[in-house]
Formats: structure tokens, C-alpha cells, sequence
């Protein structure tokens, strides 16, 4: 086993408390194990063990045995050793991330990998972002479809609004809950930089009263 792997496995199984287990179970509504190490412990482990081990392996290769694990500590692991890995970026990534999304995800793993991986890699990359973005839109997998509405959350004024006005309006009949409060999600982040855009886009277009009201949350 990879020295940081083992390294992560075992710190992690020596922090694991049940009590914290059960609840952070319950608030994933028992979709995933747990082993109990809440964010901060889990943080301080991965800082010393990266710092020790971690930082000369392949992101690529640590990250799929991480990922793999049962627990979700681990898969979040996996995800912070992809994110400290800008550097060493390929592409490779999209598609491992397509793999983790699965059909059976959810909004943790989406809203971290959308907005603080995909959205800097395709900045990094950007003649990977419309081939991506068009597979995903086409695919009947809503989280993929989350993706593409989030993985600009952080770009400012380097948001692509006609990219976004498509997406938004390719998605806006949909019923799903997730897509829904990620059309209000990307439309009130997007207002901080442009507020005007926003407001003249939801009075414009026909958007489900979740979208709307996410989206207009704090103008």
C-alpha cells in the first residue's frame, strides 16, 4: 500500500468514534459509512501526513485507492489530495471525476468537486471545458447536470454567462430538487459580481420558485 494511504488509513481508524458515526450517518440519511472523524481532525491528519508523505505521490493513483474505501472520510481524502495536486493536473481528471459521480452520489462529493477542482482545472484547461460540459448536459444524470451549474461559482468576472445562461435555461424545467436549488445556487453567487445581469435574467426567463428564490436570496 501507498505510504500515505497507509499512513491515512491508519490515523483515521484511530480517531474513529461511534457516536460521531451514527450522526453523521443519519445526516447523510445512511447513504454512506462513517468512521466519526469530523472536519477539523480530519484536516490536521491529512495536513501532516501530506506534508510527511504525501506531497510526491501521483494524485491520480492515491486518489482511486482513497476514493475506493467504504468510509467517507476517505473519499474526501481523496478529493483534498486532488485539489492540493493543481500542479500536477491532467486529463485524466474529469473523467475520474465522471467515475466517482456515478449514478449513486451526492451533493457532498458534487459541490466540492464542481466549484473548488472542475472550475480552476477548466480555467487551466479550457479547450476540455465545452466537450465536457455538452457529455455531461446530455447524460440523464442530474448530478453530472450539477456539475456544469456549479463548477463556475468561483469565477467572478471570469464567469462565462453566456455558457451559464444556456445551461440555466437548458435545465430550468427540471423537477429535481438538486438541480433546482443549483440554477438559484449559480444565479446568487453570480450576483455579487453583477447583480444587474442577474436580476434581468430571472425577470426574463421562466425559473421554478426554488431557482427564483435562491437566486434572488440576497438582492
Amino acid at each position: 500500500m501507498n505510504p500515505f494511504v497507509k499512513a491515512i488509513v491508519e490515523a483515521l481508524r484511530d480517531l474513529a468514534d461511534v457516536d460521531n458515526a451514527f450522526w453523521m450517518r443519519k445526516y447523510m440519511r445512511e447513504k454512506y459509512p462513517f468512521l466519526g472523524v469530523k472536519k477539523p481532525e480530519r484536516h490536521e491528519v491529512f495536513k501532516a501526513l501530506y506534508n510527511q508523505y504525501g506531497s510526491s505521490e501521483d494524485w491520480f493513483e492515491v486518489s482511486t485507492v482513497l476514493f475506493a474505501m467504504p468510509e467517507r472520510e476517505f473519499q474526501y481524502v481523496a478529493m483534498e489530495y486532488v485539489k492540493k495536486a493543481k500542479k500536477s493536473w491532467d486529463a485524466r481528471l474529469p473523467a475520474l471525476f465522471e467515475e466517482w459521480i456515478g449514478e449513486e452520489s451526492w451533493w457532498d462529493v458534487v459541490d466540492f468537486l464542481g466549484p473548488q477542482i472542475l472550475g480552476p482545472y477548466f480555467l487551466q484547461f479550457p479547450a476540455e471545458r465545452d466537450p465536457w460540459i455538452q457529455r455531461w448536459m446530455n447524460s440523464e444524470n442530474f448530478w453530472l447536470q450539477r456539475f456544469c451549474l456549479v463548477f463556475s461559482l468561483g469565477y467572478k468576472d471570469k464567469t462565462d454567462t453566456v455558457l451559464l445562461a444556456k445551461t440555466i435555461q437548458a435545465l430550468s424545467s427540471s423537477k429535481e430538487f438538486f438541480i433546482q436549488k443549483a440554477i438559484g445556487w449559480a444565479l446568487r453567487q453570480y450576483a455579487r459580481t453583477d447583480a444587474e445581469w442577474v436580476l434581468d435574467f430571472v425577470e426574463n426567463n421562466a425559473l421554478a420558485p426554488l431557482s427564483k428564490r435562491e437566486a434572488l436570496k440576497h438582492l
